[in-house]
């Protein structure tokens, strides 16, 4: 049997069953039958295509955003008279991909319903990644046992980014573009396009750069939507990264498409819950690192007031990330972070992002600091970090700062920002800074500097002052490294946002206002050399450097 040969008037009685009467009437047909109801349905039913043969990789039930792309009946493209375009903004990690860029296009092609089909992604090396998935279908004849035996033989004849998959009597092309190569003219049997998917066509850091999002939108109207002719079909499916990118360009001020388009935005929360006092009560519960049962504390709270925490509440994959996880979600990752990547919402990039008047405030007297809970904690039963964001002497006309700040890590995870020093000095100034907080905390800290560019002559003077102060039997061994940042800053200094949020992070009270003030104008402010090194000296402690504390080194000074 063949896909041309199926006509839906004559099968009606298999096509119109829902699908639990479907695999009814299976069970009362001989099992030599079975196969080719299946073909028949399937035709017409790529939700119930994708599960049956693809049950691996969708083990649960669909969400609303996979029954609108499942349930959208397939023309053939040599029965298209226009082209068609559609485009979806869904949350990460809800198979988009899965769907649209691998069920759909193994349907496409056992079916024969497209003849040339193209798909782009962020960068060339996922294309790549996305088309071999779909070659190892047609060559892994075990794995895919029961789609071999329904639509075979299948095989794919050329390279697993750029072959032709045979079905049957079908046969079409699949191959990887790279975005922003050229792909207007390309042909297969002469030809054009018939689909092209654009799968996560935006990179999360270019699309931050106006030049680089003008240059998407130029390549997607002047490259993408003419490589095609009257029967292509353009898919777009990714997720809102920036609120001028191409996603939320083509979706429209509605989220419902704009001129040309057809799509929607999906969201994983679709409504929130109407007791948010209830949650936040749930967050603090969470969020307390002295209690080392917290997920469980709150977990336990979250199902006693189940009912009411989820009054009003609908959420787009329940079966998937039910309404917990994804408040969990919230707190873990931050507002901007999860309105981005679950909710499709994008937020400017040019507002607020700290706000130090709800900062959980601490003090600190030298040697004991106490918490905004009033918990007295020992600096010398913490882990320890000290970085220097220097200052060069080209930055003088920016009056730029030298910014030095000491942090500290208890026993149960909370960090305290404790001194930031903010001065506009020279190199042995800034060094002389080191050198002083040195003589208290000794070499049982971790020392670090930004040493990109003419920083890594603080390491050379330094070297030669650690000499110096040996030879004259001072205290020398300060065990400072220089370490390169190659991280966008404001991404670098804004992940620690949640941190803030959830009073995992603490402020000296008598902080450098400097400091402070600079934290509140990111991501706009002109000077960031405050916020910058507290992000630094809390990636020590998390780890990021190579120097170890040793709560028990002694030294002279």
């Amino acid at each position: 049997m063949s896909a041309e040969h199926i006509d839906p008037v004559e099968w009606a009685w298999l096509l119109e069953l829902d699908t639990d009467g479907f695999f009814e009437l299976l069970e009362q047909l001989p099992d030599e039958e079975w196969d080719s109801c299946l073909y028949v349905r399937c035709r017409y039913d790529l939700a119930l295509f994708s599960a049956v043969f693809f049950s691996n990789r969708l083990p649960l039930p669909f969400s609303k955003f996979h029954r609108s792309t499942l349930e959208k009946a397939k023309s053939a493209w040599t029965n298209r008279e226009k082209e068609s375009r559609t485009v979806n903004a869904a949350p990460r990690s809800n198979a988009k991909s899965t769907l649209i860029s691998f069920c759909s296009l193994v349907h496409d092609a056992v079916y024969g319903l497209e003849r040339y089909t193209g798909i782009i992604s962020t960068t060339f090396d996922l294309s790549q990644d996305l088309v071999a998935d779909v070659y190892s279908v047609f060559t892994s004849r075990e794995k895919y046992a029961d789609l071999h035996r329904v639509y075979g033989p299948l095989r794919a004849v050329g390279g697993k980014t750029d072959f032709e998959a045979y079905a049957g009597p079908y046969y079409m092309r699949f191959k990887a573009f790279s975005f922003g190569g050229s792909i207007r003219g390309t042909k297969f049997d002469g030809i054009r396009l018939t689909k092209l998917v654009v799968d996560d066509g935006e990179h999360p850091d270019k699309v931050r750069s106006p030049t680089q999002r003008q240059k998407l939108w130029s390549y997607l109207t002047k490259d993408v939507l003419k490589a095609g002719d009257r029967f292509t079909k353009f898919e777009v499916v990714g997720t809102v990264l920036h609120p001028s990118a191409m996603l939320p360009t083509l979706l429209g001020v509605t989220g419902k498409g704009a001129p040309g388009w057809k799509g929607q935005r999906w969201q994983a929360v679709e409504s929130w819950p109407e007791r948010m006092d209830l949650w936040e009560r749930c967050k603090r519960l969470w969020a307390d690192l002295t209690d080392p049962d917290r997920e469980e504390t709150a977990r336990g709270y979250y199902e006693r007031h189940k009912a009411e925490m989820g009054r009003g509440a609908q959420v787009l994959w329940p079966e998937k990330e039910p309404l917990y996880d994804l408040m969990v979600m919230l707190w873990t990752d931050g507002e901007a972070s999860f309105y981005s990547e679950k909710q499709n919402v994008a937020t400017d990039p040019a507002r607020q992002v700290f706000w130090p008047e709800k900062w959980a405030r601490c003090t600190f007297d030298g040697e004991v600091i106490t918490t905004s809970k009033g918990r007295k904690v020992r600096l010398n039963s913490c882990k320890v970090a000290v970085w220097l964001d220097p200052r060069s002497s080209e930055e003088t006309e920016r009056n730029d700062y030298a910014s030095c700040t000491l942090a500290a890590q208890d026993q149960f995870g909370y960090i305290y920002l404790l001194r930031t020093s903010m001065q506009r000095v020279d190199t042995l100034g800034q060094l002389s800074v080191l050198w002083s907080i040195f003589s208290i905390i000794g070499p049982r800290g971790m020392y670090g500097y930004e040493d990109n560019g003419f920083a890594r002559l603080i390491g050379t003077i330094f070297d030669d002052q650690r000499r110096a102060r040996r030879d004259a039997g001072k205290v020398w061994n300060m065990p400072l490294m220089g370490h390169t940042s190659t991280e966008n800053k404001n991404v670098r200094m804004s992940r620690l946002a949640p941190m803030f949020d959830l009073g995992h992070i603490e402020v000296a009270e008598d902080m450098d206002p400097v400091a402070i003030e600079q934290a509140r104008e990111i991501p706009t402010g002109t000077h960031d050399d405050g916020p910058d090194s507290w992000e630094r000296a809390i990636w020590l402690l998390e780890g990021g450097g190579s120097a170890k504390f040793d709560g028990d080194a002694k030294f002279n000074g």
